[in-house]
């Protein structure tokens, strides 16, 4: 057995490096700008100042970098994104890099901006990324699958890093081939042999970070997600660190033998909440400890007296208002902002006129209002939340998005905006059961409106932010006793959970009379809708139609 003292890793991921030389004024930067996380006229100087901050942080000497390393694979990006890598290695560091889809482009060329123009700019093809980030791991590789990009390295006695590519699973989608799997499951069962403990990075989430997630950002999880955790469970890659959804989040999940699988996924470097994440591998304690911190080194910019926290937090809010305004006026403009957010363009255009009446509604809509509407389901009276019932709607959902992406959730149960929140929710379940509309059928993982945006209030689960994570022995199929000493290190050891609360909402029984109300207008208002909606419909359709394609 491999001597196993705790091992600390740095772990970033989707830096998103971005060239000034590529551009960064004008109107046509200034468009896609708007529809982004991340701040790209400012990335060099931040990612600078992140950088500084883990070459000095004498805590670790080994630095992860889960892909997407470049905006869209500028071929001056990764020129300069290699030198920054580079300082990080001068001031002693290890650092280990895999590459995404934000890295390479098939056609050489992707968008940069000159004065109000968007022009093309040479972009690396993938082939090329394999020798140009060699240095920062294949080189030390004792194993490597080459037609993936994907390999692996003794970070120290005892520890093996499976740096995995799933670039493409041989598909058209995100994920691992049948012949990489094979390739991944045979060192994996060398590395048990060896009695190593197994520390994972991937690009993509293969467990989804919320449930609200899975809806919008189904199609940015790892292709065959559900299949992989299984696998990589029961062969003990247990511990795996993703990006992609620029989202902070620790979710696990049990494969049906009972082994554990924990999806740890770092948020973008450029972008909120820009954390850089600290990793302590424990085996000898049975425990991984995670932390989260913000870059503190000063950065060489002026963010007019606002911190970068707040610079990053400023942009990220003005870019969710201006979604949700645009859904409300501008087709065109939130079909393009939305992408930010995972949802495809095509689906914008095709719903896009069914949602603009609801947005205008949302963007004027009071906490208030709805605090009327729920207080036979909250409790509550109108002097319970008189400090919040002049504020709206639309700036608490938007911080609802904001902790969706800092990994922190904090309207517990006993707080007038998760019961006003959830007596809403309630009432839409009360309806939807008055139709006999089942969402668990729609929507996996999700039983209920409630169940579907509740975790975005409240996080019932690990912190986001910071946790100390048990790790369980993995058990064979076919090995009772490995099983037995599994189950017993799990009550030994239980997965960490903030305070538990009752249930602070009654069941609403506003579903009947609402259906009937509904009905009776829809009979009182069906000769105008009968024309309307046909009308509303080929409108769309003749404005859209070749967009929505597209």
């Amino acid at each position: 057995m491999a001597e196993q003292v705790p091992l600390t890793l740095t772990v970033v991921s989707d830096i998103h490096y971005y060239s000034k030389k590529t551009g960064t004024s004008g109107k046509a930067y200034e468009a896609a700008n708007a529809k982004s996380q991340k701040l790209l006229a400012d990335c060099p100087e931040v990612l600078e100042a992140a950088f500084r901050q883990i070459a000095k942080d004498d805590r670790s000497d080994i630095v992860l970098v889960s892909g997407d390393t470049t905006n869209n694979g500028e071929t001056e990006s990764h020129r300069e994104c290699i030198a920054l890598l580079n300082t990080l290695k001068a001031a002693g560091k290890r650092v280990y890099v895999i590459t995404a889809t934000h890295d390479y482009q098939n056609s050489g060329e992707t968008d940069g901006y000159v004065g109000d123009e968007k022009v093309k700019v040479p972009a690396l093809h993938r082939e090329e990324l394999w020798e140009l980030y060699r240095p920062f791991g294949p080189d030390e590789a004792i194993a490597v699958h080459r037609e993936s990009m994907s390999y692996i390295v003794q970070l120290a006695e005892g520890y093996r890093l499976f740096a995995l590519n799933d670039d493409s699973n041989g598909a058209g989608k995100s994920g691992f081939s049948e012949e990489c799997f094979a390739w991944i499951a045979e060192q994996a069962r060398k590395a048990r042999e060896e009695g190593q403990f197994i520390i994972a990075m991937t690009h993509h989430p293969m467990l989804s970070p919320s449930p609200f997630y899975s809806i919008i950002g189904a199609g940015d999880m790892m292709g065959d997600h559900e299949k992989r955790v299984q696998q990589c469970a029961d062969l003990g890659i247990q511990f795996m660190l993703t990006g992609h959804s620029h989202i902070q989040d620790v979710s696990y999940a049990f494969s049906e033998a009972g082994n554990i699988f924990y999806d740890l996924s770092t948020p973008a470097l450029c972008g909120y909440p820009g954390t850089i994440r600290l990793l302590t591998l424990d085996p000898a304690a049975g425990e991984v400890r995670l932390s989260s911190e913000p870059i503190t080194e000063s950065v060489a910019l002026d963010f007019g007296g606002r911190t970068l926290q707040e610079h990053f937090e400023t942009q990220f809010i003005g870019m969710i208002r201006d979604v949700i305004l645009a859904a409300g006026s501008d087709i065109d403009r939130f079909a393009d902002m939305a992408t930010a957010f995972s949802v495809k363009k095509k689906l914008s255009y095709r719903i896009g006129w069914l949602i603009k009446g609801p947005a205008k509604f949302l963007a004027n809509l009071k906490i208030g209002t709805v605090g009327n509407w729920t207080r036979a389901e909250t409790g509550l009276s109108k002097a319970d939340y008189a400090s919040i019932k002049e504020e709206k709607a639309l700036d608490f959902i938007i911080s609802l998005v904001l902790g969706l992406y800092g990994g922190d959730a904090p309207y517990t149960p006993d707080t007038p905006y998760y019961k006003i929140t959830c007596g809403m929710l309630n009432i839409i379940d009360s309806i939807l059961r008055a139709f006999h509309i089942n969402l668990g059928k729609l929507v996996k993982g999700a039983n209920s409106v409630r169940s579907l945006v509740e975790p975005l209030l409240y996080n019932a689960g690990v912190c986001d932010e910071k946790a100390v994570l048990p790790i369980y022995p993995v058990a064979d199929a076919g090995d009772p006793e490995a099983a037995a000493r599994r189950e017993a290190a799990k009550k030994a050891r239980p997965l960490p959970l903030p305070e538990q609360y009752p249930d602070t909402v009654r069941p609403s029984r506003k579903g009947v009379p609402a259906v009937l109300l509904a009905v009776l207008c829809l009979v009182l208002l069906f000769p105008f809708l009968i024309v309307l909606l046909p009308v509303g419909f080929l409108i769309n359709q003749v404005r859209f139609a070749k967009k929505a394609k597209e």
